[in-house]
């Protein structure tokens, strides 16, 4: 497919189809947030017209019992009772909601029970305000609140179908989109020509090949230099070795003479440089084995370290992982995001702490960074090394660890 009129008409025909299926993703979305706006405002009525009805079932018991101002209650419950109504019209309005029509009669039957057990409570006809209280009204109440929960509910599980099967129309638009602009882009890779670069390599044989009754036997001869002799100068890229062992070893060396915690943030600032990373910090375990907090830090600012939340070991998380499972953890590149390495603390003792690095720029996390970092971890391990069990004869602390533990 090499004509460029034909190129040109599979592309627009891909760059078309798949706008389309990214369209109709687009439609099904706003369709679905359009479901959820309706299925949000129908939730509200229903929890409005419930909170009535329950708000009427008070003022009508309240009403039944003597010693009550059953005007005040009846007031109370004559509004519940226009609250419920307003809500259940509105309720009965949207999709789903119409298997309520049966019932709005209920709520004329309820006014009507209403009006005769204030006549009956206002008389003083305590008995028989209590009849129509709990033999007429109440159970219209409780038929409605049922009704509208188990409306409310079908709603709700119709709305998650819907929401479900939307989804998987949106699934199978994007599919289909990423689906023909391969196709396309299979189709459009140019391919190479075969025969042509047959033809061109035959004929620079002939070129470089000399005839016999042409060639001088006063010419000397000429010897071909081959291009394997030709001294080559290796990529700087490859020559210049991604961790700075220099520096490294003395990091480690002063790890091993460090004295005061206060003095582990300068170490850290040696060693961030000399295996490529932007920031590194040191995360000291609690003494419930639980958490993780950060005790030492380089290359992060003061503010930024005051805000590191302590962890939890058993987040979903590089740095909780490689103290959970005592190995290193690395994350790739990813979303403008550095890379990031975490490397658990182990000594002899357990493992008490991490330690994570962020790369400087688009740097990958190669294996040589994980073991010089490696190194540094197990470094730290004899500084940061817990303490040994109450049954096991007293250490001496060293300084250092009595100022990060």
């Amino acid at each position: 497919m090499r004509h460029p009129a034909v190129r040109w008409s599979v592309l627009a025909i891909a760059v078309v189809t798949a706008a389309g299926c990214c369209y109709w993703a687009a439609t099904l979305e706003q369709r679905a947030l359009d479901e959820r706006r309706t299925l949000a405002a129908a939730t509200n009525d229903a929890r409005g017209l419930q909170k009535a009805l329950a708000d009427t079932r008070r003022a009508l018991s309240a009403m039944a019992s003597p010693g009550q101002a059953a005007v005040s209650w009846s007031r109370q419950a004559t509004a519940s009772i226009d609250i419920a109504r307003a809500r259940l019209a509105a309720l009965m309005t949207t999709e789903g909601g119409a298997g309520l029509r049966p019932h709005a009669e209920r709520l004329d039957k309820l006014a009507e029970a209403e009006a005769r057990l204030h006549d009956n409570a206002v008389s003083g006809r305590a008995l028989m305000a209590s009849d129509v209280a709990f033999g007429e009204a109440l159970p219209h109440v409780d038929a409605l609140d049922h009704q509208v929960a188990e409306t409310i509910g079908a709603m709700i599980d119709t709305a998650d179908r819907d929401l479900a099967a939307t989804r998987d129309q949106q699934i199978l638009a994007l599919a289909g989109a990423l689906g023909i602009l391969g196709v396309a882009a299979v189709l459009l890779t140019p391919t190479p020509r075969r025969r042509e670069a047959e033809s061109q390599a035959a004929a620079t044989d002939e070129a470089a090949t000399p005839e016999a009754d042409g060639l001088s036997l006063a010419a000397p001869p000429v010897v071909a230099t081959p291009v394997s002799a030709a001294p080559t100068e290796a990529p700087a890229a490859l020559a210049t070795p991604r961790v700075e062992l220099a520096p490294l070893a003395a990091a480690c060396d002063a790890l091993a003479r460090l004295a005061d915690g206060d003095t582990l943030p300068a170490v850290l600032d040696t060693v961030r440089p000399a295996l490529g990373a932007r920031g590194i910090a040191v995360w000291l375990a609690g003494a419930d084995q639980k958490t993780l907090q950060v005790v030492a830090s380089s290359g992060y600012d003061r503010r930024l370290v005051e805000r590191f939340p302590v962890i939890a070991v058993s987040d979903d998380n590089p740095t909780a992982k490689a103290f959970a499972r005592v190995r290193p953890m690395t994350l790739a590149p990813q979303g403008g995001q550095p890379a990031a390495v975490a490397l658990p603390i182990a000594g002899a003792r357990g493992t008490t702490g991490v330690l994570s690095l962020e790369m400087l720029g688009t740097r990958e996390a190669g294996a040589d960074v994980v073991a010089a970092a490696s190194i540094v971890a197990s470094q730290l391990a004899t500084l940061l090394e817990p303490l040994p069990k109450a049954d096991a004869e007293p250490a001496e602390l060293p300084p250092a660890r009595a100022e990060l533990g």
